[in-house]
């Protein structure tokens, strides 16, 4: 008898059909996911964790995941998402990818509310999109572009900001914020219309 349950138990997962249920953190798993998962619905459980594993960790979204069977047909996926933080914008095709923190493409989008760099290419800059993030956090300016080896940033107020494309990030945007509220208490933000921090002291125009 307990022979009998053994071989059983082996050789179900070859015979029983089921179909997926996938989710992540954020609740429903992603469409791109849902996409490459839905043709393994309806064969055995075998097969769909067999190349469930597969998928999954070939795909960039993903940063980890775990599947538990459910009596009687159910797979279900559970999936931790890696989270982007920031775009870019190939002005060659139109095209955008969504990015992680450490420089992944993680997925391509129609649109986008993350900051983003439009740039020539797809190849994301990683001090450039940390620039930009931190632009964002602390003036809400979503958009900047890469041009002639330098980050160029349109602040609200008809300032511009050119920014290196080497450096510490967080030294850079601590330059361009000290500079900032010293021409906003001034009331001199008409007398310049840019910032430049590619030298060693910041230009101001």
């Amino acid at each position: 008898m307990i022979l009998f349950c053994f071989i059983l138990l082996f050789f179900i997962p070859f015979f029983i059909k089921v179909r997926i249920d996938c989710k992540s953190q954020f609740g429903e798993c992603p469409d791109e996911v849902n996409f490459k998962l839905k043709p393994l619905n309806s064969r055995t459980l075998f097969y769909v964790k067999k190349n469930t594993s597969k998928i999954l960790k070939a795909d960039a979204l993903v940063s980890s995941f775990s599947t538990q069977y459910k009596f009687p047909d159910i797979l279900e996926i559970n999936l931790i998402v890696k989270k982007p933080l920031f775009a870019i914008k190939d002005i060659l095709t139109g095209r955008i990818f969504l990015i992680d923190k450490d420089g992944n493409i993680l997925t391509e989008a129609g649109t986008t509310s993350l900051p983003i760099i439009v740039q020539e290419g797809r190849e994301p800059n990683l001090i450039a999109l940390n620039l930009i993030l931190g632009v964002y956090q602390m003036y809400q300016v979503l958009y900047g572009t890469i041009a002639n080896d330098a980050l160029v940033v349109d602040m609200p107020v008809g300032l511009r900001v050119i920014f290196p494309l080497y450096g510490d990030p967080e030294v850079l945007l601590g330059s361009l914020r000290l500079i900032y509220s010293k021409i906003e208490t001034s009331d001199q933000e008409e007398k310049f219309s840019e910032i430049d921090l590619r030298f060693k002291n910041a230009v101001l125009r």
